[in-house]
């Protein structure tokens, strides 16, 4: 699979990390697209004080891992994941690139007929 190119695959990642008395978590699940409206869409609305660091670590994420992501593709937050305490813009935008960066990884892992070969001989 191009490094360009992520496939369309569904994916969902959360992030948490200990602050001393607290933890800092947040989680998404996105699908890419390439047949419809193309950019970064909401399915589900997030908490509005999070919104921009979600679209914000999304398109962070896509400049640096799929730096020619085809312009008519698209990715859809299908999932937010808020921890009423421990949720904030910061664990968000750690999520939104932890989601990113293992897109290609799951692509290729999806692509390859090792997986489903291995899994036959079980």
């Amino acid at each position: 699979m191009s490094r360009n190119r992520p496939g369309e695959v569904e994916h969902r990642a959360s992030f948490s990390m200990h602050l001393g008395p607290r933890f800092q978590s947040a989680g998404l699940r996105v699908q890419f697209h390439y047949n419809k409206a193309p950019g970064i869409h909401f399915r589900v609305g997030p908490p509005a004080e999070y919104a921009d660091s979600i679209l914000r670590c999304l398109q962070h994420g896509l400049d640096r891992y799929f730096p020619s992501f085809p312009p008519t593709a698209s990715i859809w937050i299908n999932e937010v994941i808020v921890d009423e305490i421990n949720s904030s813009r910061a664990a968000f935008y750690r999520a939104g690139l932890l989601v990113i960066h293992q897109v290609p990884v799951l692509a290729e892992i999806a692509g390859t007929d090792a997986l489903s070969s291995d899994l036959s001989k079980a």
